[in-house]
């Protein structure tokens, strides 16, 4: 449980946005095959309908990222992606992987207000 804590303080840590007025956070983080991060989109949530764009520094989550998929996976192949979402309020989180399709989670222009809606964490 420290790693995923560990790992969204990180996130939290590796982007200015944070210092601001915030609710709750979303962000898509892709990995290299060593499970290395190599980028990251996301958002922040305020109130019910507003949002900003973010993106965790890969450098500075690579070593929560290394000791977190270690928690998770041990020495086996890592995933291609991971979503992790974030309520400030209530402190829940939720972290799911991408193992395959490289295209989960993948932004469009056609389909960008639908896209960062479904990252909006709900919690419920």
């Amino acid at each position: 449980m420290s790693e995923v804590a560990d790992l969204i303080r990180a996130v939290i840590a590796s982007d200015e946005e944070f210092t601001g007025s915030w609710d709750a956070f979303s962000v898509v983080i892709r990995l290299n095959d060593e499970g290395v991060p190599s980028g990251s989109n996301g958002y922040l949530y305020s109130g019910a309908h507003d949002f900003r764009a973010i993106a965790a520094d890969p450098f500075d989550i690579r070593p929560a990222m290394a000791a977190y998929l270690r928690s998770v996976y041990g020495d086996g192949p890592r995933p291609l992606k991971m979503l992790i979402q974030f309520d400030r309020a209530s402190g829940r989180f939720n972290v799911q992987f991408e193992d395959k399709d490289p295209k989960r989670w993948a932004v469009t222009p056609a389909d960008i207000h639908g896209f960062i809606e479904s990252l909006r964490p709900k919690f419920e």
